[in-house]
C-alpha cells in the first residue's frame, strides 16, 4: 500500500463521523487488506503521526484539552491524521493553523465537560485499527511491531528525524492562545 491507499482509506472513512463508527469503517477496510498491506498502513500511520509530534503541536493539544498526556497526545495526533490529509499538511508546520478548523471552533466555544464522545478531539480507534487486526490474523500483540523493526532494519533510506521546535508556544500559536489560553473552567 503506498501513501496515497493509505490516505484513501482514511478519509473514506468520513471526517466528522463518530469515531467508533469511523474505527470499524476502516477495521472493514483492514480486514481485505494482505498482511504486507496491512503494516504498510501502519507504518504510514506511524510517519503521519510523526509529522504532528513535535513539542508546539503538545503546546497545542494542551491549549485544546485543557491539558494532555503522553496518552492523550498519541489521540490527539491519531485524530489530527483522522481530520485528513489535507488538514494533516496545513497544520504539521504551524499548529496555530488549528484555529481554522470547524472541528476546533466548535470546542472552543463550550466547556470540555460538555463536548460530545463524537467531537472529543482524540481517536483511539485509529492508533490500533491495524494492531487489533494484525493480531486477529496473527495471534501475537507484538507481531505488527516486530514487522516494523524489521522493515527499519532492512530500509537503509535514514528517516527525517523531527527538528525541536523551540518558539515560543505563546507567539507561534497565538490564534489558539486566544481561543482557548484564557479558559478558566469551575
Amino acid at each position: 500500500m503506498d501513501i496515497d491507499g493509505f490516505w484513501a482509506i482514511i478519509e473514506g472513512s468520513g471526517r466528522g463521523t463518530e469515531p467508533v463508527e469511523r474505527g470499524k469503517w476502516i477495521e472493514r477496510a483492514l480486514a481485505g487488506l494482505s498482511v504486507e498491506d496491512l503494516v504498510d498502513f501502519q507504518d504510514h500511520l506511524d510517519e503521519q503521526m510523526s509529522r504532528v509530534c513535535g513539542d508546539l503541536m503538545g503546546e497545542a493539544a494542551t491549549l485544546i484539552l485543557c491539558g494532555c498526556g503522553d496518552d492523550s497526545f498519541c489521540r490527539f495526533q491519531a485524530w489530527l491524521v483522522g481530520l485528513g490529509r489535507e488538514t494533516l499538511d496545513r497544520v504539521a508546520d504551524d499548529p496555530d493553523l488549528l484555529a481554522d478548523e470547524p472541528e476546533v471552533r466548535r470546542l472552543a466555544e463550550r466547556h470540555p465537560r460538555d463536548w460530545t464522545n463524537e467531537e472529543y478531539p482524540w481517536f483511539e480507534e485509529l492508533e490500533f485499527v491495524a494492531v487489533h487486526e494484525y493480531e486477529r490474523r496473527e495471534l501475537d500483540t507484538d507481531s505488527i511491531y516486530d514487522a516494523l523493526r524489521a522493515r527499519d532494519d532492512a530500509d537503509t533510506t535514514p528517516r527525517r528525524d523531527r527538528e525541536a521546535d523551540d518558539r515560543d508556544p505563546d507567539e507561534a500559536l497565538p490564534r489558539l492562545t486566544a481561543m482557548f489560553g484564557g479558559r478558566m473552567w469551575d
